[in-house]
């Protein structure tokens, strides 16, 4: 990558603060998955998977990547484009060419206050106070131990939405600033008092999270927040604060969910594209693990196509480390589809998922087991996906099934190769 490599490697400085993750050595594919959405959301240009890992390293690849692609790096971190990203950083360089991650990061904090100074006088006098200020950093930097940082956390009711106070001491922490993030969304991040001891958050949404206290674009320490639910919940997404469902409107003749007439009233429209409806049962399934489960579902969406042009179902598999999403939708509509396994997502815009096209005219009996690391789906009597699982998913926590639209539940099914775990039929 020549001549650019030392503006590629200030790019990926930057953003790895800004994402506040572990230390890209230790990313998986997962990581660079939610990279590359991370990058489709800010620019509307999707990047190959390839493509990043050359970035960081992780392919051997010397040619120096397309202009096209460093525009859309730049823009990433909100720079109209290479050249402006480039410019902005020429003259700054101030950090030697082998010196440290933290001497940079140090530097990259300071970045800043260098770019409003008029002359060079007033930039080498900059340069040096950043020198001096950065020797003392490091010395103290030298005594920190990150083991001593305290963060804790404390579901406060068992109902949903829920507060979860986070008990954390951060006052010696040498990072500028301290951040909060109360989950996997990156978007969920809130800055900290490192002179307090506590935060509250609000979660909307039951689940499974690793809340993570970052300081330096560095995770300090991690706590993990298990919001359950006393049985099945049903939620419609809606922002800010989403509708939480009663038993009255989700107990329906032909299983659990949700009629068409009660969605769109309560959505105060007739159309139902992209209004999504889930149902969330999150406990400890014991003895279901993501390397050892059989789980079965009999469903389907019963939107009208005027109602929701695709008609789409997605069923969760949720774990402590991570989840399986499976994906539905009307045939016409598989293009739009993305499955999600744990650590590799196959998305339907270059893989054929025509397979996991239905017809909700009946209901589907979908099926996902994984024996011996091999995960093989099944959607009636035929086996429509079959991959080795890259990535163990954890203990089974929580099963999620959501519709576009209105839809319908009809049984649920959790077990293992020895036993049946957890098991209901909800048609009356």
């Amino acid at each position: 990558m020549d001549k650019e490599e030392p503006y590629i490697s200030l790019w990926r400085e930057f953003l790895e603060q800004s994402l506040g993750w572990e230390h890209s050595d230790s990313w998986s594919e997962y990581d660079f998955e939610k990279l590359r959405e991370i990058i489709f959301s800010k620019t509307n240009c999707r990047l190959s998977l390839s493509t990043l890992k050359r970035i960081w390293g992780r392919v051997r690849y010397t040619n120096t990547p397309a202009i096209a692609t460093l525009n859309v790096l730049a823009r990433t971190i909100d720079f109209e484009d290479w050249r402006a990203f480039k410019k902005a950083m020429d003259g700054k360089m101030i950090a030697p060419e082998h010196a440290s991650t933290d001497k940079k990061i140090f530097y990259l904090r300071y970045r800043c206050l260098l770019t409003n100074i008029g002359t060079v006088t007033g930039s080498v006098l900059i340069i040096l106070l950043i020198i001096e200020i950065s020797k003392n950093s490091f010395l103290n930097n030298d005594k920190y131990d990150v083991t001593k940082e305290v963060f804790k956390s404390r579901i406060v009711s068992d109902q949903m939405p829920n507060s979860v106070v986070f008990n954390y001491d951060a006052a010696n922490d040498p990072s500028a600033d301290i951040y909060l993030q109360q989950s996997w969304d990156k978007t969920r991040t809130e800055k900290l008092d490192k002179l307090k001891k506590q935060h509250t958050s609000v979660y909307y949404y039951p689940g499974y999270f690793d809340a993570k206290l970052v300081g330096n674009g560095q995770v300090r320490k991690t706590s993990s927040v298990f919001l359950k639910t006393n049985g099945w919940m049903g939620i419609i997404d809606k922002s800010p604060i989403p509708v939480y469902l009663n038993s009255d409107s989700t107990d329906l003749p032909g299983g659990l969910g949700i009629k068409t007439q009660t969605f769109e009233r309560i959505k105060g429209s007739t159309v139902l594209n992209d209004a999504w409806v889930h149902f969330y049962n999150f406990r400890y399934f014991d003895g279901a693990s993501g390397h050892d489960f059989i789980f079965e579902t009999i469903l389907r969406n019963t939107s009208r196509p005027e109602q929701s042009s695709c008609r789409k179902v997605t069923i969760e598999i949720v774990g402590t480390k991570n989840e399986i999403s499976i994906p539905l939708s009307d045939k016409g509509c598989i293009a739009t589809l993305d499955l999600s396994l744990g650590s590799e997502t196959i998305y339907g815009k270059d893989h054929d998922l025509s397979a996991f096209g239905c017809d909700f005219n009946a209901f589907q009996h979908l099926s996902c087991t994984i024996q011996h690391d091999q995960l093989s789906i099944s959607l009636g009597e035929k086996m429509i996906f079959s991959r080795t699982i890259r990535q163990d998913i954890g203990k089974i926590v929580g099963i999620v099934i959501g519709f576009e639209g209105a839809g319908e539940i009809k049984s649920v099914k959790l077990g293992n190769r020895q036993k049946i775990i957890y098991q209901q039929v909800f048609e009356k």
